[in-house]
């Protein structure tokens, strides 16, 4: 009967390992995962033209990634002024949050 428990206890962990394993974040994942946030970031912004910067991913700790947004202020009293915002993703939450980067 311990055989038995052993035996049980060995396949529970394999399959918990091979699961995690499955689920660990592939190249396509991390893809969709640049794709989402430079979306999100560009929304974001408000800004029109707009191109984002490569992210730079925080540890898991914190769970965020941050980018650049450049781009046109598309406020008429701006008279086509360049500008340049700071995006912060949270990668589970997908949440934005931007704030204007002063030169």
């Amino acid at each position: 009967m311990n055989f038995m428990k052993f035996a049980s206890t060995v396949a529970i962990v394999f399959v918990t390992t091979v699961s995690l394993q499955a689920s660990a974040s592939s190249p396509d994942a991390w893809a969709k995962l640049d794709a989402d946030s430079a979306k999100a970031c560009i929304t974001a912004s408000g800004l029109t033209k707009a191109k984002v910067s490569a992210s730079t991913h925080f540890s898991d700790t914190s769970g965020y990634d941050i980018r650049v947004v450049s781009g046109i202020y598309p406020q008429k009293h701006m008279k086509g002024a360049s500008g340049k915002m700071l995006c912060l993703y949270g990668r589970k939450s997908k949440l934005v949050e931007v704030q204007e980067l002063i030169k």
